[in-house]
């Protein structure tokens, strides 16, 4: 019952307009990531405006980088700028809301119908780079955090914001902000989740393969060894490896045709049109199936290149190498019946009179950093459409923010209520 009332009271405290505001200026201001300096300085002053208590700091990079579990990136920083903000007392009870500021290119500008960052409202969607992956849901976390403070309910313990930068390439800034110390009993990732909630995420590693071959000239090509051809060869082994890792599939992963995909999203081979390619090089990801190490997935990874290579003969003796690079994302999975994650259960059924739909993930994200290493329970949860994050012309339903924000703002005013 305490619980109940102090939902009421914070609900009453949420100003939803204010968090679709919100959720506009951080789509306006570019964060491509490593530069997302300008919308942290935006999210520190907000959060201050609301009265919560901000710290705003600057991650040590060259110290975390020699961390041996460092999450990896791929694109160079210079800087990694955090922003945490609380409410509430030290207590025997504590959550995180995390959400990210930063997002991918906007590719061909062509492509979009208005500008990537207008953060306009279309007949009840709101457009703009990030719009659902994942500023409005960042937004929703510091309108929860905000009406809880305004609505002056007792608490017993602390809700706190998490704002950080680097997810799309590894959880650099979720790495930095469990390094400073910040704890919780529970996290909740505000990731587009479509108010679904994901207590299980798919791993994701990121390779580079390099293929050789021998170069001749295009009218003999039979006296070269073409690396495209040799790579035919790989790539079939690698569909093996890719039908063994999704054979037994985890049950919120079977409505997803290939839970842990192997997927190539660059290749380059040859110099000249009229040559038989002598190189080639690809990068690419493969899934990690719950319940398996990354480091079992590498190696299996490299042992399937292996085996293409010795079946061939001229593999066998120049064979291909593996890199591994950039985000190494671990799969995850935490229980969805703690008491943290039946708030969020129970404010949701309140707001929609259904609980809410169980599902998977098949993509990484922060949240295997909060369980791998605080060994913090964590899932996601969020507005928003996965379908929509990096496409051209971004968006998301306001009515699903608002939706969030009346969730999420319930279920911390019933697991934190004094």
């Amino acid at each position: 019952m305490i619980g109940q009332r102090a939902e009421v009271k914070a609900l009453e405290a949420l100003d939803t307009d204010a968090c679709v505001r919100l959720a506009q200026e951080l789509v306006r201001i570019p964060s491509v990531t490593g530069e997302e300096r300008a919308v942290q300085d935006h999210v520190a002053s907000v959060m201050s405006a609301a009265g919560l208590e901000v710290e705003r700091f600057d991650a040590d990079l060259a110290r975390l980088k020699q961390h041996p579990r460092f999450p990896g990136m791929e694109v160079e920083r210079t800087e990694a700028v955090l922003v945490a903000a609380t409410t509430g007392p030290r207590g025997d009870r504590s959550l995180i809301l995390n959400g990210h500021v930063d997002v991918v290119p906007v590719g061909d500008g062509q492509h979009w119908q208005a500008s990537p960052w207008s953060g306009h409202v279309h007949a009840g969607r709101l457009y703009g780079r990030g719009a659902a992956d994942m500023k409005a849901g960042l937004a929703v976390g510091i309108a929860a955090a905000s009406a809880l403070r305004k609505s002056g309910i007792p608490l017993r313990g602390r809700l706190v914001v998490h704002s950080v930068v680097g997810e799309e390439d590894g959880g650099v800034g979720t790495f930095a902000m469990l390094d400073r110390g910040y704890r919780a009993d529970a996290a909740i990732i505000l990731e587009p989740t479509g108010l679904r909630l994901i207590p299980a995420q798919a791993g994701a590693l990121s390779f580079r393969l390099r293929i050789p071959g021998r170069a001749a000239h295009a009218s003999v090509r039979y006296e070269g060894v073409s690396a495209i051809d040799k790579f035919e060869l790989v790539q079939a082994r690698l569909r093996q490896l890719e039908r063994s890792l999704n054979a037994s599939p985890h049950e919120l992963f079977r409505r997803y045709p290939i839970p842990y995909a192997l997927s190539i999203g660059r290749l380059r081979a040859g110099s000249w049109s009229a040559m038989v390619p002598d190189d080639l090089r690809c990068e690419g990801r493969v899934g990690v199936p719950i319940g398996m190490s990354s480091g079992d997935v590498r190696g299996q990874f490299e042992a399937a290149v292996a085996d293409a290579a010795v079946k061939d003969s001229w593999l066998s003796e120049h064979p291909p190498l593996v890199e591994w690079y950039g985000g190494q994302f671990n799969a995850a999975e935490a229980s969805p019946d703690l008491p943290a994650f039946q708030a969020l259960r129970e404010a949701h059924g309140q707001e929609f009179g259904v609980p809410p739909e169980m599902d998977g993930a098949p993509y990484g994200s922060d949240m295997r950093l909060y369980i791998h290493e605080a060994e913090i329970p964590a899932i996601l949860y969020g507005p928003g459409d996965i379908r929509q994050a990096h496409s051209a012309n971004e968006s998301i339903a306001v009515s699903e923010i608002v939706q969030a924000a009346r969730v999420l703002t319930g279920a911390a005013a019933r697991y934190l209520a004094a």
